[in-house]
């Protein structure tokens, strides 16, 4: 099993020639659930796809991480890898990571892909009480057939359930395959409520695209918008009829979308470096990731609490 040389040790897969591209999954998930297009995506790049640390096949460490630390992880395996920057796609709280890598590490993202994703904190938009009654199902339901179940009615969309039962069994067992331990889910969990970037989303260099499917109802499509709107020439696509796990549901739409966006622009040269007392303070920063997380968490809180008046 490769296991890069990085603290804690990362699991990692990667396959395919072209530009580096490191994927980088959701809460709690291995990266087994890049494996059904991962051939698709590695007929054009060179993708690296990883357990995040406390998930999959990668140890989760006595502290409660943050996003910040999360998204050093990736700048570490690209060193490991002796990978001076890539294209970087993050999916749900992948994509949350993502951004606060390209935040931090300007010098080593080319382009950014944001896939189903917000920028958290109390300004994000959040499933609608309608939207959660709708996906509630029995816990019966699960027992007898995952694809009625809550994990289903979350990642995809009815039709699809319905019409492809057989390939959204399959699929599912990607999400549960080595469940995380319990400290791995309490880290995740924390790192993602106290983790805000949206006033800082102007800053960031890199060219990005924001995928989103257009019924997602667990990151609602207002989030995308929100992304699209404030970062500096992002690009917004939707990828029509899907949910959340757009990229699986459909993959040939989704990936396509993805070249459309990218095949102009290359190559993308990545952003200049961080410099003066930014650069100097990451480590800091990044140690304390989540008492900052708590502050602008705050700070947004005041804002909603203002603009609610």
């Amino acid at each position: 099993m490769p296991y890069a040389n990085t603290r804690p040790s990362l699991y990692y897969e990667r396959r395919g020639n072209g530009p580096p591209m490191l994927c980088i999954t959701g809460f709690g998930i291995s990266c087994a659930v890049f494996e059904p297009v991962l051939d698709l995506y590695s007929s054009r790049l060179d993708c690296i796809a990883y357990d995040n640390r406390g998930s999959g096949r990668t140890a989760a460490p006595l502290h409660t991480t943050s996003i910040p630390e999360l998204a050093a992880d990736g700048i570490a395996l690209l060193d490991a890898l002796e990978i001076g920057s890539a294209h970087v796609y993050g999916v749900s709280m992948g994509g949350v990571i993502a951004q606060e890598l390209a935040l931090r590490f300007p010098d080593r993202v080319r382009g950014l892909i944001l896939g189903c994703t917000s920028p958290g904190g109390p300004l994000a938009a959040r499933p609608t009480l309608r939207d959660l009654r709708r996906l509630g199902q029995p816990a019966t339901r699960e027992l007898l057939d995952p694809v009625d179940g809550w994990l289903a009615a979350l990642l995809f969309s009815r039709p699809f359930r319905h019409q492809q039962p057989e390939r959204v069994r399959a699929l599912l067992e990607l999400f549960t395959r080595r469940r995380p331990p319990l400290r791995g889910v309490s880290s995740h969990w924390w790192a993602s409520f106290f983790h805000d970037t949206v006033s800082r989303l102007p800053q960031i260099q890199a060219p990005t695209l924001v995928l989103h499917g257009e019924l997602d109802a667990m990151a609602p499509l207002a989030n995308a918008r929100m992304l699209a709107a404030r970062i500096p020439d992002a690009e917004l696509k939707i990828v029509r009829s899907a949910w959340h796990a757009y990229a699986l549901e459909r993959p040939a739409e989704s990936f396509q979308l993805l070249c459309d966006w990218l095949d102009p622009l290359e190559p993308i040269a990545p952003g200049p470096p961080r410099t003066g007392a930014l650069a100097a303070a990451e480590p800091l920063t990044r140690a304390l990731g989540l008492p900052v997380g708590m502050a602008r968490t705050g700070l947004s809180l005041v804002e909603l609490a203002r603009g609610r008046r």
